[in-house]
């Protein structure tokens, strides 16, 4: 027996012959960049999640662990993957505590399915990542992806106040708990929670919920470059509890194909304002609103409310295998000047949401890898002098390999301290967000 085959009969040991994929067609499904894994296995608990790392690290095969594979474009080009763990049967609802507004649930459980569950007593998740209801728990908390609402209820790491985790050595751990105040020193789970299943696999999230609005609307403004930065900044200082705000380029409008009741023209930029309460104090918002925007905005109906939302939330998701996706994180206070920036680059499309400081932006299809990059760094330039960073979140593995996915990470030594402590083989993750300390 070769010592591959040694090495797949330990895994088989583990999770069941039935339950790992060895088969040259079935496992090609499952590439990631151009690398196609030896083997996937398909664990049904933390228990065999933990196993399946322990005697993988002892074997010294690379790891990549697995969600619903929506968002596999992210990351750096992967290092050879000698097995995927797939956590689509880790999916058991552990606990749901309603009335102190928790829910715990497996890493695989869809977002969906939990949403639906919570919506049965008025209760929300609020998550809406990129890809939405198909994304899983796991996923959600490996990325730290969020949408428009993040605003309102702050991003996957604010969350999420609970995780089980399987480490590289076999040990599951717990961090955090079922209480928003359960921490005493260092909060762990803020650790894992957006560290891309570089440091161990996430097998359990506790999220924190919270009522379901009784409604949501959306309002829009087409406005130049000027009074966007006024308008957007007052809507930032004011007490209004706006839920999301984001503006769009011409191009952008056009990409998230929405019909607005707007005019929309070159020199124009979109403004979406998006609210979430009950009807009384949505319509004092609405009013307030108004009168701060002097009577420009206009109300989108429930259709076109529902396009913006999704369209709003999807922005930052690839619309082909081919597409490149930028990402700035930017001071707040920059945010519409970075839109002004992409909005100059020949047909470039560009969402931002303001109250985040987070600006999405991409090339038309046509556009060279040359001047592509070109634009890229010019961006990153401009983001770097505003104490900004730019991630490449997609672009066909070319240009990955020509343009520094993450940029210049800060606390490289620390992070790479952690990367050294938490997986010493440096088996897990196979280089798609830190590789093992050189």
């Amino acid at each position: 027996m070769s010592a591959l085959a040694d090495k797949l009969h330990s895994l088989e040991d583990i999770i069941g012959p039935a339950s790992l994929i060895t088969d040259t067609e079935a496992v090609a499904s499952y590439r990631v960049e151009g690398q196609q894994p030896l083997a996937v296995a398909l664990p049904q608990s933390p228990a065999q999640v933990a196993g399946l790392l322990r005697q993988a690290s002892q074997d010294g095969l690379s790891v990549l662990i697995r969600g619903a594979g929506h968002h596999l474009h992210l990351g750096a080009p992967p290092t050879p993957i000698g097995l995927v763990v797939a956590m689509d049967r880790v999916r058991q609802t552990v606990e749901y505590d309603a009335e102190n507004l928790t829910i715990t649930a497996q890493a695989g459980a869809s977002l969906e399915e939990l949403q639906r569950l919570a919506g049965e007593r008025g209760q929300m998740l609020p998550l809406d990542p990129p890809g939405g209801d198909r994304a899983t728990l796991g996923g959600i908390a490996a990325t730290n992806l969020a949408g428009p609402i993040r605003m309102r209820y702050g991003s996957p790491r604010d969350l999420i106040i609970g995780l089980r985790v399987a480490l590289a050595d076999g040990a599951l751990i717990k961090a955090g708990g079922k209480t928003v105040k359960n921490v005493a020193g260092y909060e762990l789970g803020k650790l894992f929670v957006g560290s891309f299943g570089t440091l161990g696999a996430i097998c359990e999230v506790t999220v924190r919920l919270t009522p379901k609005p009784e409604r949501r609307a959306m309002l829009v403004l087409a406005m130049n470059s000027a009074e966007v930065k006024e308008v957007t900044g007052e809507l930032l200082r004011s007490r209004l509890e706006v839920a999301s705000l984001g503006i769009a380029n011409p191009a952008a409008v056009e990409r998230m194909r929405l019909s607005l009741p707007v005019t929309i023209a070159p020199d124009v930029r979109v403004v979406f304002i998006g609210l979430m309460g009950d009807g009384a104090a949505m319509a004092r918002q609405e009013e307030e609103i108004a009168a701060l925007s002097g009577g420009a905005c206009a109300r989108l109906n429930e259709a076109q409310g529902r396009d913006a939302w999704q369209a709003l939330r999807e922005a930052p998701y690839p619309d082909d295998a081919n597409a490149v996706v930028v990402r700035a994180a930017l001071p707040i206070s920059h945010v519409a000047e970075a839109v002004e920036l992409v909005t100059q680059f020949e047909g470039w499309w560009s969402v931002a949401r303001a109250g985040d400081g987070l600006v999405y932006a991409g090339p038309p299809p046509d556009t060279t890898v040359r001047t592509t990059l070109e634009r890229l760094t010019e961006l990153r330039k401009f983001a770097g002098q505003r104490s900004g960073a730019v991630v490449l979140e997609a672009a066909p593995l070319e240009m990955k390999r020509s343009f520094s996915v993450w940029g210049q990470v800060q606390n490289l030594d620390l992070f790479r301290a952690l990367k050294d402590a938490y997986d010493p083989t440096g088996n897990i993750g196979c280089g798609r967000y830190l590789s093992r300390p050189q």
